[in-house]
């Protein structure tokens, strides 16, 4: 069992070009874990892995894709967290807002708050903005997540459900990428 860090002091600052290798890292983990067991047992890290990492890649270069990433940082530098938001349109109203569409914080700091601080991160960004919303995905089995967003004000608006009909992830993978 490893030792927590004893600080409790974090510097939010903008994601530099330097930090989004560490940040695709995060984002592997959140994907892998939203996989749950089940999923997990279908489909293998290193797919996961690429497809994170090209989704990201692609999210980042789009010129049209209107996003930033925040970092947080320990009083030595060390990455803690991060929050990525974006601007977006809704799917349902087409009414401009923000989306968060990732929220990381490592292990070692978990518990601390940061949580907590990188989301009134996102939601600052997003009023300096002018969007009138922000809005989010969390995970079913995230419960820690459900209960930091339920206390920040977030409401169910929509469960997004699925049921697996082909017998072979991989069908499906080859399929989304036709």
């Amino acid at each position: 069992m490893s030792k927590k860090p004893s600080t409790t002091a974090f510097r939010i600052e903008p994601a530099s070009a330097g930090d989004w290798p560490w940040i695709v890292q995060g984002e592997i983990e959140i994907a892998w874990a939203r996989l749950g067991p089940k999923g997990r047992e279908e489909v293998d890290r290193h797919t996961v892995e690429e497809r994170t990492e090209k989704r990201i890649s692609e999210l980042l270069e789009d010129a049209g894709f209107q996003s930033r990433g925040f970092v947080a940082r320990t009083e030595d530098g060390t990455l803690a967290g991060y929050v990525w938001v974006a601007r977006t349109h809704n799917d349902s109203t087409g009414r401009l807002e923000a989306a968060l569409l990732n929220q990381y914080v490592a292990e070692p700091y978990r518990g601390r708050g940061l949580g907590y601080r990188l989301m009134e991160t996102a939601e600052d960004w997003a009023r300096r903005e002018g969007l009138p919303r922000i809005s989010l995905f969390v995970g079913a089995q995230n419960t820690l997540g459900q209960r930091l967003y339920q206390s920040l004000g977030y409401e169910v608006e929509t469960l997004r459900m699925t049921k697996k009909l082909l017998g072979a992830v991989e069908d499906e993978l080859e399929m989304a990428t036709e």
